[in-house]
């Protein structure tokens, strides 16, 4: 790997470990200075990799909509629009992965019923957390089904790329709804502090998972021509 992406993710290492301590301590006022400087670095890694990854578009795209929902949900009374920032950060995704690769079928495809688990959780999931919903049922269930969508999309990159970027989408995709389901849980059922920390620590490291997966990618073309 070139060693400028490697200082760039020491950075958002350092940066989430800022914003971890920030949570914490319950200095949330001062994640202004921490949060949103992580997606703009792996904006700026996915942008200067940009001739090297395939469809480095839909990856800008998901970065720029995480960090405009990133903003949005710190701000009160701006949870609609972050949702649906995420929302189609996650449709960026979904096609990213869709058409990182025409040329065969991925794991899915060959074996529908890997995804069975995906559904029953999701469907799990939404059922169990209703009851505290009240008028944000349909677009919580919009973004579960989409979110749902995204790490089944993510499952069919086996097959379609090299092993290690097929691993490092699913990782990332999984800790996407992970942290997801976790922050769910903590705005609307039971808010706490380990909470938040998990929601955080799983985020920077889905983004940060997934930007490798496309720089894998990228790396095995090279190494195929």
């Amino acid at each position: 790997m070139p060693q400028k992406p490697r200082v760039y993710f020491l950075v958002y290492f350092l940066i989430t470990m800022a914003d971890l301590l920030l949570i914490y301590s319950g200095k949330n006022e001062l994640r202004w200075f921490t949060k949103p400087l992580l997606m703009p670095l792996l904006l700026l890694v996915v942008y200067l990799q940009r001739r090297h990854i395939p469809l480095y578009v839909y990856m800008l795209g998901s970065l720029a909509l995480s960090w405009a929902g990133d903003l949005l949900l710190q701000m009160k009374g701006l949870f609609i629009p972050g949702l649906i920032s995420f929302l189609l950060a996650h449709v960026c995704y979904i096609v990213y992965f869709v058409k990182i690769s025409n040329q065969q079928k991925g794991l899915l495809q060959l074996q529908p019923l890997i995804g069975l688990p995906v559904l029953i959780y999701i469907i799990i999931f939404l059922w169990l957390l209703y009851p505290f919903l009240d008028t944000l049922k349909i677009p919580v269930t919009v973004y579960g089904i989409t979110i749902g969508a995204m790490l089944l999309m993510s499952i069919n990159t086996k097959l379609k790329v090299n092993a290690m970027a097929a691993a490092l989408f699913f990782n990332g995709a999984l800790q996407f709804v992970i942290s997801d389901s976790i922050l769910a849980v903590n705005l609307f059922a039971v808010s706490s502090m380990i909470l938040s920390l998990c929601v955080m620590a799983t985020y920077a490291s889905a983004q940060y998972l997934l930007v490798r997966g496309s720089m894998q990618v990228a790396a095995d073309l090279t190494e195929t021509k």
